[in-house]
Parts: C-alpha cells; sequence; structure tokens
C-alpha cells in the first residue's frame, strides 16, 4: 500500500490514501482494497468485518462488504501517532455470465452380481461381472446475490450433460453357456449432483455445484 503520510486529517478523523486497487475475478466476484489513516481510536471503529462499505473514492460498484482488516503504527508514539488501516472488501454487483468451470474425468470399478439361465442345472445361476468406466465431472463456480445453489447445479447438470462417458467393461452380452446375462449395467445418462457450497464473499456469495455423468444402472430398471 501508499507510504505517504498524511499530518492533517480531515472531519471525520481518518483520510483515505492514494493507492486504491480493484481485482476482478473470473467467478465474477470483485475484490476491493483500499487504505485509511488516521489516530488510533477511530481506525478501531472504522471498517468492521462484514461492515457494509461505501462512499470510498473510485469505489467499483456494486454490494460490498469488509472481508479483512490490517492496522499498523506508521509515526508519533502509541498514543497520539498515526495508523494506516489497510481494508480488503469483496462483493460486486453479481454477473452469473462469469464463472470458473473445471472438469474431470474420474475412473469408476464396481462388481455386480447379475444372472443367466443354466439348462443342465435348472434355473438361474448368479454370475459376478466388473463394471469399469470413466465419468465426466463439471464443477462450476460462480456469484449470487443470494444462497440459492438450485440455478448453479443445473447448470453444471447441464454442461456435464454434453460430455461422453467413456466405458471400459461393460456388462456381458452372454455367460459362458452362450446364454443372454441379466443384470445392472452402465446407465450412461444418468446424471448425480456430487456436492455443492456456499460461501459468503463479502456483498455476493460464491457458489460452486459438482454434476458427475455415468452411474450403475438403477436395479429396478433391468429388464
Amino acid at each position: 500500500m501508499s507510504a505517504t503520510i498524511h499530518t492533517n486529517i480531515s472531519s471525520f478523523g481518518f483520510d483515505y490514501e492514494p493507492d486504491i486497487i480493484t481485482d476482478n475475478g473470473r467467478d465474477g466476484i470483485t475484490a476491493f482494497q483500499f487504505s485509511i489513516v488516521g489516530s488510533f481510536s477511530r481506525l478501531q471503529t472504522s471498517f468492521d468485518l462484514d461492515q457494509v462499505v461505501s462512499g470510498v473514492p473510485d469505489q467499483p460498484p456494486g454490494n460490498f462488504r469488509v472481508v479483512r482488516r490490517n492496522l499498523s503504527h506508521i509515526a508519533g508514539d502509541t498514543a497520539t501517532g498515526l495508523y494506516r488501516l489497510e481494508v480488503s472488501a469483496e462483493g460486486g454487483t453479481g454477473n452469473k455470465s462469469l464463472y470458473v468451470l473445471e472438469s474431470s474425468y474420474q475412473y469408476q470399478k464396481e462388481t455386480a452380481t447379475g444372472q443367466y439361465f443354466n439348462e443342465i442345472f435348472g434355473g438361474s445361476t448368479p454370475l459376478q461381472y466388473n463394471l469399469e468406466w470413466l465419468s465426466p465431472t463439471v464443477t462450476i463456480t460462480t456469484n449470487s446475490q443470494s444462497e440459492d445453489i438450485v440455478d448453479v447445479q443445473n447448470r453444471a447438470k447441464a454442461i456435464v450433460t454434453t460430455l461422453s462417458v467413456q466405458v471400459i467393461k461393460n456388462k456381458p452380452v452372454t455367460a459362458p453357456n452362450g446364454k443372454n446375462v441379466i443384470g445392472v449395467n452402465i446407465d450412461e445418462s444418468k446424471i448425480i449432483i456430487t456436492g455443492s457450497s456456499v460461501e459468503k464473499a463479502g456483498g455476493l456469495y460464491r457458489v460452486r455445484a459438482s454434476a458427475t455423468k455415468g452411474q450403475v444402472q438403477d436395479p429396478l430398471d433391468v429388464k
């Protein structure tokens, strides 16, 4: 921050230093940093954590709240000298079109039990087999003026829908005796939400949701 030291403090009890920093994140959350100088007693009660920030020179538009503050002694004695308060605020106007997208493929393996008709012994005989596949997973991180996660979850689902499941091993079509195997396989179209979180980011919320495509078929759907 600036090394400028003020000797004539304004009627507010503090002065703003000229170096003001605005950092616009990819997720639509804006970080806003500034510093003020004044007496210890005045700065102790200025810009408390989670306080709404307004009226700061060159403040970007939107809702901002204090997320971090750092008070340091810069001149004079500790009782009557000057102090600097460095303030970090987060927030903005909210723009859901800005987001961070992460995608990956996760290896999945599961042992399933099916059955097939055995002509020699009669009836059905159990058969175990492995299911192996790579599931695409999508994580969306964006901003919101509320704690609602449904919209972000739906967006994650919509994106992962466009990705393909990579099947390594599926249910065998026939048993050793050539009979058809009845049992679950990999449902390549099934999508589930695997995680969601909401983080207060000053005047906005940082909302995340992850969706995965490709799951073991529901046994009730086996025909």
